[in-house]
Order: structure tokens, then C-alpha cells, then sequence
């Protein structure tokens, strides 16, 4: 305990120094998310709908970490309702999917563990709309860095040159949407990586055939959370790209 609270004492003091004013923000954007992460498992555990539960969360994480640690400006907005459309669309995907693959529950590891004498199944909770708003939390933070680089990268080449159409906007955002796709795809790839690969060894050491663990619940869980949050950033682009440039050309909205 001690060490934990050493690490975070490290790192809430280089976070102030290095980021200042902003990173005090930054700071209490962060705590405020938790508080809505806690609250969100509250709710849950509560037997309100897990859907439910997962759409206001989202919506709050949104609108404080836009509204209040970037401001009320052109580019969040824009930012906003590129993120809104994409979650829309990929919550769809995601209940559709989800309750297909039968993704809630716990999987062969858990299964296995020494804590499962511990568990209780008595409770009424549908795992499965859990695991679907694990899915929708996991990949909003993604999506969300992707908005905003594209609204704050194509808000600066407005800026600097205002004499372009909305279709020249708009292929500049494509552009800029490009060139974070890559280093988006490497973060995805390097932060489910090494869980991934924990898990790979772990079945290995139970004998499981390659065919087996890509089929096993436990990858399935961690390949699903990355294709939806590398599907969110891709289609970000173009849907952020369009509507920035539009809100940057709208002189009614941009005086604002």
C-alpha cells in the first residue's frame, strides 16, 4: 500500500510540474472520470441496465473531459458530435455482436483461479450488457483522443488559412487523420499487447491448442476491445473531418 501511494504521490507531482495550469485540469479531469467509473459500477451492481448505465457514464466522461479540460470552443463542440455519431454507431455494433458471442461471464482463467470459491452467483445481473459497456468505456478514451487531435490539428490550418472551402478543410482533416491513424493503431496495439500476451502464455501452460485460445472467451474479450476501438478511430476520421470543417466554415456558429 505504501508503494502504491508513493507511485501515485510521484506521479501526481510530476503531472502538476510538467503540465501546470493544464495539468492541474488534466488532474481533476482524471478523478472526476473515476468518480464516474466507481459510480458507473454502483449502478451496475445495482441491477439498473447496464446499457443505461453505460450511455450517461460515457456522456459524462465526454463533457468533462471536452467541455471541462479543453473549454467551450468550436473544436469541442465539433469534437462532440463526431464522438456522439461514432459512439451511437458503434454501440449498435457492439450490442449486436456482443450478444452474439456471448461475451459476458467469466472465462477459462477466471475459471481456473483460486478466487472463484469466492464468487457468488447470486445475483441478477445480464454479464453480457456488462461486457458490453466495458466495451464502450474501453474504446471511448481512444476515440476521444482521435476527435480532438483531428478538431485541434484542422482548427490551426483554419486558422492560418481561412481563405479554404469546406471541401479543401476537409481533405486536410483526411490528411491529419492519417497521419494519427498510425501512431493511434501502435497505442491500441501496445496497451492490449502484453495483457494479451500473459494470456497466450497462461493457456499455453494449460495446454491449449493455438485454435483453442484465439476461440477461448478470455482473447475473444481482449481481440473484441481492439477491433471496435481501432474501428471507432478509423471511422472518427472522416465523420470529425466533415463535420469540423463544416462548424469552421459556418461564420453563424464560428462567432460564437
Amino acid at each position: 500500500m505504501s508503494v502504491i501511494l508513493i507511485l501515485l504521490l510521484i506521479f501526481i507531482v510530476l503531472f502538476v510540474a510538467v503540465g501546470g495550469d493544464r495539468g492541474v485540469v488534466s488532474l481533476i479531469t482524471l478523478i472526476g472520470n473515476a468518480v464516474i467509473f466507481i459510480l458507473c459500477t454502483i449502478f451496475m451492481s445495482a441491477n439498473i441496465p447496464a446499457i443505461l448505465v453505460t450511455i450517461i457514464a460515457s456522456v459524462g466522461i465526454s463533457a468533462l473531459t471536452l467541455f471541462y479540460q479543453n473549454g467551450r470552443n468550436v473544436k469541442t463542440y465539433s469534437a462532440m458530435i463526431s464522438l456522439v455519431i461514432v459512439m451511437v454507431i458503434l454501440l449498435l455494433m457492439t450490442i449486436i455482436i456482443g450478444l452474439q458471442m456471448e461475451l459476458g461471464g467469466l472465462n477459462e482463467i477466471e475459471l481456473k483461479s483460486d478466487m472463484v470459491q469466492f464468487y457468488t452467483f447470486d445475483f441478477h445481473v445480464d454479464l453480457r450488457y456488462v461486457m458490453i459497456g466495458v466495451i464502450i468505456i474501453g474504446l471511448l478514451g481512444a476515440v476521444l483522443d482521435t476527435t480532438v487531435a483531428i478538431s485541434s490539428g484542422l482548427y490551426e490550418v483554419y486558422e492560418h488559412n481561412k481563405d479554404l472551402n469546406q471541401k479543401e478543410l476537409f481533405k486536410s482533416g483526411i490528411k491529419i487523420g492519417k497521419d494519427i491513424l498510425s501512431t493511434t493503431f501502435n497505442t491500441l496495439y501496445f496497451a492490449y499487447i502484453g495483457e494479451a500476451l500473459m494470456l497466450i502464455v497462461y493457456l499455453q501452460e494449460y495446454n491449449y491448442t493455438f485454435i483453442e485460445i484465439i476461440n477461448s472467451k478470455a482473447f475473444l474479450a481482449e481481440f473484441v476491445c481492439i477491433i471496435f476501438s481501432a474501428i471507432g478511430c478509423t471511422l472518427v476520421i472522416p465523420i470529425n473531418a466533415y463535420i469540423a470543417s463544416r462548424v469552421y466554415k459556418s461564420s453563424t456558429f464560428f462567432n460564437q
